[in-house]
């Protein structure tokens, strides 16, 4: 199948105003209002828009050319394309709109297969085929999927299980200049060194991943001791502003650190003239989530990492 338009919305935007252009038999109709239900897997999945008349507009999604979410919101597809300029993979490849990323470590936003839009041929052969990718280099067939997705019925079906929920958060940007924090323009070896003795981060890091993306700044807490005890990486697009690798050393937490350090990131994307800034996290991790809420982050959509399940289940996933 020739992908044809661009598809830029998902289940996971139920409830925002979207744009959807479609074939109604043989002619193309426009549609504009609430995203209001998705049932069912690519390309038979059955949207419903309500429209300004509190009408309803069924739409077969395989029959859409083009759909977006109206601004100043952000859909779920258009956020997750974004944010992975400022996380850069050594390898990508399309599948369709599906991309294909690998880094070679343990992050599975590097390392796994975004499910974006329209795939390359049907759901069940570009999910053979993500497989024979990894495949060739050694490593686990992951993707990463908004929950719920337009492809659930096919992971299924093709023995994919979730291992993983995580949240994209949203927030807007803020002038809050924090004293006790450095912020440096790029990644020194004491900052790799003091991210590198996080168990969480160690695996899922390395210095190109690091580096990658078009301004990123590293920003540091240094006792009197000139040790670093609290780290955060925000990487600055045009568009967008993506915090990673907050850490704060375990003999030092719960001082306010990292909330100096959230502040800091933040400031650095306001002054880049930018009004939000986004991070990711696992649901799981109950007190990353009440910081982040407490800083003014909301959850923009959730979504899952899904693993083949021929391949042994790693004990734990990095996002």
């Amino acid at each position: 199948m020739t992908t044809i338009g661009r598809l830029r919305i998902c289940p996971s935007d139920i409830g925002r105003r979207v744009s959807v252009r479609f074939f109604d038999a043989d002619q193309l109709t426009d549609v504009l209002g609430i995203l209001d239900s998705w049932k069912g897997d690519w390309p038979h999945g059955l949207l419903q828009v309500k429209k300004k008349d509190d009408s309803f507009q069924e739409v077969i999604s395989g029959k859409i050319l083009a759909a977006k979410v109206i601004e100043p919101e952000i859909g779920c597809l258009d956020l997750e394309r974004e944010s992975e300029t400022t996380w850069v993979p050594s390898e990508k490849e399309n599948l369709g709109d599906w991309v294909l990323r690998y880094s070679g470590n343990e992050s599975a936003r590097a390392n796994s297969c975004r499910l974006d839009g329209r795939p390359e041929n049907s759901v069940d052969e570009s999910l053979l085929k993500i497989i024979g990718w990894y495949k060739e280099r050694k490593a686990p067939a992951f993707v990463q999927s908004p929950k719920p997705g337009a492809f659930d019925d096919g992971l299924k079906r093709n023995n994919f299980i979730e291992i993983a929920h995580a949240l994209y958060m949203i927030a807007d940007t803020q002038s809050f200049v924090e004293e006790n924090v450095k912020v440096e323009s790029e990644l020194s070896d004491n900052w790799l060194n003091a991210a590198l003795t996080s168990e969480n981060h160690r695996a899922r890091l390395s210095e190109e991943l690091l580096k990658s993306g078009e301004i990123v700044k590293f920003a540091s807490v240094i006792n009197q001791q000139n040790e670093i005890i609290a780290i955060g990486r925000v990487s600055i697009t045009n568009k967008l502003a993506m915090v990673t690798t907050v850490w704060v050393s375990q003999n030092h937490r719960n001082k306010g650190l990292g909330r100096q350090i959230m502040n800091t990131l933040s400031n650095e994307a306001f002054n880049f003239g930018l009004g939000k800034i986004v991070l990711q996290v696992l649901k799981s991790n109950i007190p990353a989530i009440n910081l982040y809420q407490s800083l003014g982050y909301q959850i923009h959509h959730e979504y899952g990492y899904y693993r083949h399940n021929r391949a042994q289940l790693a004990p734990e996933v990095n996002c």
